[in-house]
């Protein structure tokens, strides 16, 4: 398959260069080719190390082309050749009649190399084992949480000269390989091989008008993804059963929108007015899954749809020199229409707490005003109002955000460029909590008092400072400052503060001809904290919410709280030197990445909470030396040498185990993170 699609861009780069060579005019051809070998010493064998590429001892293979003749143009462009991760392009056309661009990409994704399983059948959607008991960890086989992502298509669009224009695009997305999958409940759980064999087909239409006042498109999409495996079956080794877990669905999704922008209107005003209309959709029957019991169902099949409205219109205008101002609505609609599922309640009758499916509806609107002030400076204001009404989330039933900002920039001075941003929002949140019969002496009775932070109540205060210094013709300095603060103040149960750090510097000196320096090193702090309830039913109102220092004592109720902090430091240096004039340069970079994490517990409960250190601790080291030497000025020599180090620390992979206790088994995913590793490269590249 892969050779089919290098062959068939193979025969297009033969192919078209005579096709635009058959115009009179001399054609202009750039680019070039790049030749090389690497070798790559990771001893370690992590899969981190290769997360999104490939890195191994292979041949390098690197190509661009350029060609013009007249109106008409070409160009391809080929990466890492051969590679798991190589890339291609191919595009062209005539300027002002018509263009094309074909395209084919490969990315992996490597969770985890030499993971273990007692399970047979991996990469297969039936795991099963033999004998009575899963066997001996010593007697488990290996495998590799891997998956290759394979991506090809192409796009035309046709104008021939005239304001209208269409465009029609088409893309095949292949994913296949194994990933990590949790399986089980509270009795076990077993992490398991998950098949992966996914194709997503895209179809995009286009037409429109386009003039120097107005444009207007019409668009469509069409796309459809199917799944190989829509089951995986896996024997349970408590239950001893085989059980069945659903995989992605199969679906489809279409898409249709319009986009209007006029130009030159009065005020120097742009208007653009847009919206969308799209539908996902699909369907399941029950006896897919032979099960012997539909019963303790409402209903044996299932109708998926979910249909998503976009409208958007902004107004940007100039009515002055010195004032511009933009207006803009943005309206989202989510509705969910899909089947409800009810289950058996154990007493013989089919219920469902689920009377409606979550869906929400979204308005945001804001204006921008802007106004430039004496001695080269401009002030900014703006407002946004944003209110969501969802449904079926009775801890946040609607919001409101009113947010404000007020931006001061100056550049008087020609060595100093400043900017200084403040805003502030307050959200207020109501809730639709159906308390109906409930009391303390049920479980749910704790949840009127718990407040999810994404959409509970809160201000939020920011500030972000850019400086930029050039005190010389050879040195430039830059300075990034923000600070942010969420105060969720009438949190009961949840989130009650978050707060973030920033800073960053970076640097650039030229100070010669033969020899620059450039850097940056930046630090980010961040803290949240958060108040919890260990509830027991028919303990009575909790007294510790309304004051936390009085007890209810109740052993098995009592408060606990957490902090989160986190310390980020990264800085890195990078040189350029030529050592011989137009011959011989060399690039030598540094980088270097930390993070400290730490969270830490207190409780008024009579056993002491463990903190968590290290907690997502992770550092990373990178340098890269490389030589380039030109032979000519089309010939030059690459020889370069990378070293990476990454080391990860958290405490649940601390003493890592496959069987940590009877009622789990683990096979290893995300467990290979740290690594260290050199890498060598030798390329020669020609550029014509």
């Amino acid at each position: 398959m892969k050779r089919r699609y290098i062959s068939l861009i193979a025969a297009t780069l033969l192919l078209t260069p005579s096709y635009v060579m058959a115009a009179e005019e001399a054609a202009v051809v750039t680019g070039s080719l790049e030749l090389g070998v690497m070798g790559v010493d990771d001893q370690d064998n992590s899969a981190k190390f290769q997360e999104y590429r490939d890195l191994d001892d292979d041949v390098l293979g690197n190509v661009l082309l350029e060609a013009y003749k007249g109106s008409y143009y070409f160009g391809l462009e080929g990466t890492n050749i051969g590679l798991d991760d190589q890339d291609y392009w191919l595009k062209g056309g005539q300027f002002g009649k018509f263009k094309y661009k074909l395209n084919y990409d490969e990315t992996p994704h490597n969770y985890s190399f030499d993971a273990k399983t007692f399970y047979s059948g991996v990469g297969t959607d039936n795991l099963s084992y033999s004998g009575a008991a899963p066997a001996p960890e010593a007697n488990w086989s290996s495998f590799d949480y891997s998956i290759e992502r394979k991506k090809y298509g192409g796009e035309l669009e046709v104008s021939l000269g005239t304001p209208f224009f269409v465009k029609i695009g088409a893309s095949r997305l292949e994913t296949e390989g194994v990933k990590p999958l949790a399986a089980g409940d509270f009795g076990g759980t077993v992490e398991l091989p998950e098949p992966v064999d996914y194709q997503t087909n895209d179809l995009n239409l286009m037409a429109g008008y386009r003039s120097k006042t107005m444009n207007f498109t019409l668009s469509g999409m069409l796309s459809s993804f199917d799944n190989n495996n829509l089951y995986l079956n896996w024997e349970n080794p408590f239950a001893l059963t085989t059980e069945t877990s659903i995989m992605p669905p199969e679906n489809d999704y279409g898409k249709i929108g319009a986009n209007l922008t006029m130009r030159e209107l009065p005020f120097m005003s742009t208007f653009t007015l847009s919206g969308s209309y799209a539908k996902l959709e699909d369907d399941f029957s029950i006896s897919e899954l032979n099960l012997t019991a539909p019963l303790d169902l409402n209903r044996a099949t299932f109708d998926g749809e979910i249909i998503y409205t976009n409208l958007a219109a902004v107004l940007v205008s100039q009515p002055t020199r010195e004032l511009d101002a933009r207006l803009y609505y943005r309206y989202t609609d989510k509705e969910n229409n899909s089947d409800i599922i009810a289950y058996d309640n154990g007493l013989g009758t089919i219920e469902s707490n689920a009377t409606d499916l979550f869906d929400y509806s979204k308005d945001d609107a804001g204006i921008d005003i802007g106004y430039k002030l004496p001695w080269r400076s401009k002030a900014e204001i703006g407002y946004e109002y944003q209110y969501v009404d969802r449904h079926n989330r009775p801890d946040a039933d609607n919001n409101t955000d009113n947010t404000v900002y007020l931006q001061l920039k100056n550049s008087m001075s020609e060595y100093v460029t400043a900017k200084l941003k403040y805003s502030h929002l307050e959200r207020d949140t109501d809730t639709d909590f159906d308390l109906t019969g409930v009391t303390d002496t049920d479980a749910e009775y704790i949840v009127q008092y718990v407040q999810r932070y994404d959409v509970t109540d809160k201000s939020r205060d920011a500030v972000k400072l850019t400086l930029e210094f050039y005190p010389l013709d050879t040195l430039d300095l830059g300075l990034d400052y923000s600070y942010i603060i969420n105060d969720y103040d009438k949190v009961v149960l949840g989130r009650t503060e978050d707060k973030r750090h920033q800073v960053y510097l970076d640097f650039l000196w030229h100070g010669y001809s033969l020899f620059n320096l450039s850097g940056f090193a930046g630090y980010e702090y961040t803290k949240a904290e958060a108040d919890h309830y260990n509830f027991a039913a028919g303990s009575g109102t909790p007294p510790q919410l309304a004051d936390p220092t009085v007890n209810d004592g109740n052993a098995a109720s009592y408060l606990w709280n957490q902090e989160i902090k986190d310390n980020f430091w990264t800085y890195g240096l990078s040189t350029q030197v030529r050592l011989m004039e137009d011959i011989l340069k060399l690039i030598v970079s540094w980088e270097y990445q930390k993070s400290d994490g730490k969270s830490t517990f207190t409780s008024q409960g009579d056993t002491a909470l463990q903190d968590l250190e290290p907690y997502d601790d992770y550092s990373k080291k990178r340098l890269e030396a490389k030589l380039v030497y030109a032979f000519s000025k089309q010939l030059d020599l690459n020889l370069g040498y990378v070293f990476e180090k990454y080391t990860y620390r958290d405490l649940q992979y601390e003493g890592y185990s496959y069987i940590p206790n009877s009622g789990t088994y683990l096979s290893g995913a995300y467990a290979d993170h740290d690594y260290e590793a050199n890498i060598g490269y030798l390329t020669v590249r020609y550029g014509f």
